[in-house]
């Protein structure tokens, strides 16, 4: 049988995340780049590869979901014992307090299957510092789109297991080996900066383009001479877990597609708007959802 070619790959490892929420608490749910970026490009019909190192409580808690979904799981490796784990406790506005109770071995260049190296897509969004800059080197081509969130590479434990979101010295040499980055804003609120000043130093930092994502208040990109914000979409949130790589995954499947910066933002906020309605990772928006929202 065949294997499809593969539109983009995410790197970044899979989490099972404890969600606390005033209302409630959702115990062992999927979560990482793979579940909420996967899955969303799943919606959209593109087919996509993984790379990420697990252990092996994943396989006994969970069926093979992500193949199931028709994710490529060639780069997905078992190493032992134990998955990423985080408790992430969220207060009524949505702000985040994280703990991470385990922690899976790093990427390599050696753990990018020979397979991937001629997707022309590939988005990077590590949760907890398991990417590092030659990692990045090893993907980027001259002709492929390497896109990367940096909330892994700023998240530090602590002897507790709680998370602190602070700006690494050496973050500037992971964004010279892309050409997009985005960020957060628990990410941008380390930095102390407003959107615009973090948009200009993330391009002096080497990034071609740089955005912002706000949550409700929507996104801002930044790209050549020009700044451009989206609002965002008017929803009742229900759970925002994985709305940052919802986002990034929906942007960089169109950015391939139309190659416009300005249409790829506004498809990524509706797509990240729509999905936040749906607990867990459900609800992943259609492309046909997300053009009737965009009035098209």
């Amino acid at each position: 049988m065949r294997v499809p070619e593969l539109d983009l790959v995410i790197a970044g490892h899979i989490a099972i995340d404890v969600n606390v929420f005033p209302w409630g608490v959702i115990e062992n749910v999927l979560g990482g780049a793979p579940t909420y970026a996967g899955f969303a490009l799943r919606a959209l019909n593109k087919n996509v590869g993984i790379i990420a190192k697990i252990g092996r409580d994943l396989p006994e808690r969970f069926p093979p979901i992500y193949k199931a979904f028709g994710l490529d799981t060639e780069g997905i490796t078992v190493v032992g014992e134990h998955t990423t784990v985080f408790e992430n406790v969220y207060d009524r506005f949505g702000n985040r307090k994280q703990t991470c109770k385990h922690r899976a071995p790093s990427l390599t260049p050696e753990d990018i299957p020979e397979s991937y190296r001629d997707v022309k897509g590939f988005y990077v969004s590590p949760v907890v510092g398991e990417v590092t800059p030659d990692f990045l080197k090893a993907l980027k081509r001259s002709d492929n789109v390497v896109m990367f969130d940096p909330q892994g590479v700023m998240r530090r434990v602590g002897r507790d297991g709680k998370i602190k979101v602070e700006v690494p010295e050496n973050l500037g040499e992971f964004i010279r080996h892309v050409d997009i980055v985005k960020l957060g804003r628990d990410e941008m609120m380390a930095f102390g900066k407003t959107p615009k000043e973090l948009l200009g130093e993330l391009r002096r930092m080497g990034s071609r383009v740089a955005i912002v994502t706000l949550g409700e208040k929507g996104a801002v990109v930044a790209y050549d001479s020009k700044t451009l914000s989206v609002r965002g979409l008017r929803v009742e949130a229900q759970d925002v877990t994985g709305a940052g790589d919802v986002f990034g995954g929906a942007f960089l499947a169109r950015y391939l597609e139309t190659k416009s910066l300005e249409d790829s933002i506004r498809f990524a906020n509706i797509s990240a708007g729509l999905k936040v309605r749906y607990k867990g990772p459900t609800g992943f928006p259609t492309e046909q959802e997300i053009l009737r929202s965009l009035g098209q």
